[in-house]
This record gives structure tokens, C-alpha cells and sequence, in this order.
């Protein structure tokens, strides 16, 4: 049986996205490796679709962990720091082990996704059927990494996603108006940490990371 911390929690999602977030710009690596946690349960909550997406996403947690715990953890507080202890050590590319910025890149794609996903729910109409809410918000962000066979698949599997009402009903709704509003600020929010962490990626010249 489900314990209540297996059970996805949007205000703790919010929570942990403010909470590695500050108006620096500076990202705390531990809060947003916390924040995915949640983000894990919500691709469960979303059904067999994204399964593919959250396996990788529990991997990458754990390999993201593995690094703050090693010797050399003091260097992965932040992403920014990460990035230059890699760049500066010539391991972004290391083929022995996957980089955390490697490694972080893959949850950074996720993210978009999932930030997409709720402000999209957040404005579709109380009747409108996830599959197509999905299948657009995929199509706009996670789509472009992903090969002819896998988009396929999802295109046929995103069909078993629960209707909005039984969506809204999974997140135990109280207050419909509140949890949009929830939605929205949640969606908005990781947006914005995926904008910065993008420009981040970019300006180091990592988005191609293989």
C-alpha cells in the first residue's frame, strides 16, 4: 500500500522549486535533485506513458547524489559550481562515469516538459482530455530529444493518461480555483529555473552534451 510520501504533492513541488531558487540566479543542486523526487511521482501519477521518462529521471536523481556525496562533493553545491569544477577538470565529457552536467542535462530537459504540462492543464478547460494536453506539451519541449520510435510510442500511449477531472481528483483536490492557481505558479516557476539553467548550458557551450 501507497504511504502519503508516495503520493505526488504539488505545493511540495512548488516548495522545492522556490526553495533552490534565488533572484542571483544561483541554483542549489540539493533542492532541485529534491524537487525531482516530486517530479518522479507526477510522471507516475501521469500513468505507463512516461515511464521511459521517469526511469531515467530516478537514475539520473541517483547519480546526481552519488556525485555530493563523493570526495569532491563540495563542488557540487550548485549547478553553477558544477559546471566549472567540470569545465575546469575537463570531465563534462567523461566516458568512465556520467558527468553531473550530463547527467543534469537529461533532468533539465524533463523539466521543461513538466513545466509546460501544468501551465498547459492549468488553461485547458475543466472537459478537455489530457492525452491531447500532453501529447501537446511533449511535442512542444521533450519530443525534439527523442528519436522517430520513441515519439511514436507516445503518441499511441498517451491515450491511457486519466481524463482532467480524474487527474484533478488524483492530485486530492479541495479548492479547484486554488489548485489551478497552484498549477499555474508551479508551471511558471519551473519555467523559469529551466530559462536559467538553459542560458547556463548555452553560454558554457554544454547543450550538446551526447
Amino acid at each position: 500500500m501507497a504511504s502519503e510520501s508516495d503520493h505526488f504533492d504539488l505545493q511540495r513541488l512548488y516548495d522545492l522549486l522556490y526553495a533552490c531558487y534565488d533572484e542571483s540566479g544561483i541554483i542549489c543542486l540539493d533542492n532541485y535533485v529534491h524537487a525531482y523526487d516530486e517530479i518522479s511521482k507526477l510522471l507516475r501519477l501521469m500513468g505507463t506513458v512516461f515511464g521511459f521518462v521517469n526511469s531515467d529521471v530516478v537514475e539520473k536523481i541517483g547519480i546526481l547524489r552519488e556525485y555530493r556525496k563523493s570526495d569532491s562533493g563540495d563542488h557540487f553545491k550548485t549547478i553553477q559550481s558544477m559546471m566549472k569544477y567540470e569545465i575546469d577538470t575537463n570531465t563534462t565529457n567523461n566516458k568512465k562515469k556520467a558527468s553531473g552536467s550530463r547527467t543534469l542535462l537529461r533532468l533539465h530537459r524533463a523539466l521543461e516538459f513538466v513545466a509546460d504540462f501544468l501551465l498547459a492543464v492549468k488553461e485547458s478547460d475543466e472537459h478537455a482530455k489530457l492525452s491531447g494536453v500532453c501529447s501537446k506539451s511533449y511535442y512542444r519541449t521533450l519530443s525534439k530529444h527523442h528519436p522517430w520510435i520513441v515519439r511514436k510510442g507516445v503518441d499511441v500511449a498517451v491515450y491511457t493518461i486519466p481524463s482532467r477531472k480524474h487527474f484533478m481528483e488524483k492530485l486530492k483536490v479541495h479548492d479547484v480555483k486554488e489548485t489551478e492557481k497552484l498549477l499555474g505558479e508551479t508551471g511558471s516557476l519551473g519555467m523559469k529555473i529551466f530559462n536559467v539553467v538553459e542560458k547556463l548550458y548555452a553560454d558554457n557551450k554544454l547543450l550538446d552534451l551526447p
